[in-house]
């Protein structure tokens, strides 16, 4: 499907951006559009790269979500579809290795987490202080604390799902453009949709705007929605690496809370390279961008340093320095909610503003931005994930 810039090309579905959801609504929209419709994906970048949010070899998946409600359902349609990608494609994309929360028994997000699996009934296992000593000997567990396992939870590796699920999008038979950026956009009304790119001129009859934390470059009107944050991950390096491996420790959370009110969160992944664990907290966060472009490289010296403490006091077998450091970035919106909605009288639909929360839910969503392109019917997603929920 190559062409010329002076040329165009008519397709039936187009998807701009194939990173974390772009990559899931190809591989959906491949799936379940009707058969011999052309479906095209397009990507600024190579088909993997490093400039998106996905990167950073792990990412935490637990159906246990505090924020109950809907997000407990997108959850367990999620692992369902991560399970099916694995499948597919033969690659271990999502490991089943289960989430374990640590924290007071009284402490907000261990209450929330109890209740959530309360009120949908969730296998679960519960462990007092010396039970979490006996089982997790990996970490500094306080005689208040409680552990809670949740068997359906594990880790997604997410180079591995924006590679697999793309191919998976190709072998149903999707095109791609990659290194192409998509530099204006015309919209025709309920007759399709016209994509300017460097590479050419794409008439798609619906489109699917997966942009990330481009999202502000082709929609103006979104860039009070959705601020640029970065996300930091960090890595420590064990003494004893075989006790943090994933057949031996599952993905974790843990809250320390301080008498002064304020609360030390950490969360991570067992070791994926076989000699450094991932950990990361919101903390890490110290500056805001508009543009990914505009994302530092790395923090303060301070900053690390007094994170790596931190981790030393929770997590005592390790060397207590940072071992690796990478910066990534999303597109947050105000309310920590997703915008995912279709504009049919417009020939779009969009998926955005994911939080620092998507890739969990990505297959899913995913889906459902393709059955919203496909349907039109705005039905099929929750009122808070409208455009019009974050634009008022």
């Amino acid at each position: 499907m190559d062409v010329q810039p002076s040329r165009v090309v008519e397709v039936d579905y187009a998807v701009v951006g194939v990173g974390t959801m772009g990559s899931m609504a190809l591989w959906q929209l491949s799936e379940l559009a009707p058969a011999g419709s052309t479906i095209l994906g397009i990507e600024q970048f190579g088909r993997i790269h490093t400039r998106g949010s996905y990167t950073g070899e792990s990412r935490l998946f637990r159906v246990a979500l505090k924020e109950g409600q809907e997000f407990v359902s997108f959850a367990q349609q999620a692992r369902q579809l991560w399970l099916d990608l694995n499948e597919k494609s033969g690659r271990d994309v999502f490991l089943p290795i289960g989430a374990l929360s640590i924290g007071p028994a009284d402490y907000r997000t261990i209450v929330a987490t109890q209740e959530a699996i309360d009120e949908f009934a969730l296998p679960h296992e519960y462990f007092n202080a010396e039970q979490l000593r006996q089982r997790f000997p990996q970490f500094s567990i306080d005689d208040t604390d409680i552990g809670i396992l949740d068997p359906q939870g594990g880790a997604i590796r997410p180079e591995v799902a924006v590679a697999t699920a793309t191919q998976q999008a190709l072998n149903n038979g999707a095109q791609l453009w990659t290194h192409t950026k998509v530099i204006g956009v015309d919209k025709h009304g309920c007759e399709g949709i016209v994509l300017r790119t460097d590479r050419g001129t794409v008439k798609a009859r619906h489109a699917i705007f997966t942009l990330g934390s481009w999202a502000g470059e082709l929609f103006p009107e979104l860039r009070a929605a959705i601020t640029v944050r970065p996300l930091v991950l960090t890595w420590f390096m064990p003494r004893t690496p075989a006790a943090f491996l994933p057949d031996t420790l599952p993905i974790f959370l843990y809250d320390k809370p301080h008498a002064d009110g304020t609360s030390f969160h950490i969360y991570g992944a067992p070791s994926i390279d076989g000699f450094s664990v991932k950990f990361s907290t919101e903390l890490l966060s110290e500056v805001r961008a508009t543009h990914p472009d505009d994302i530092p490289a790395t923090v303060s010296d301070q900053v690390l340093n007094a994170f790596a403490q931190r981790v030393a006091e929770t997590v005592t077998d390790f060397y207590p320095d940072v071992a690796r450091l990478s910066m990534h970035h999303d597109g947050f919106t105000s309310t920590g909610h997703a915008i995912i909605d279709t504009q049919p009288d417009q020939s779009f639909s969009i998926a955005v503003g994911m939080s620092g929360t998507g890739m969990k839910f990505a297959p899913y969503f995913g889906q459902l931005a393709a059955r919203l392109a496909l349907s039109g019917d705005t039905q099929l997603r929750p009122d808070f994930l409208s455009m019009a929920a974050h634009l008022s």
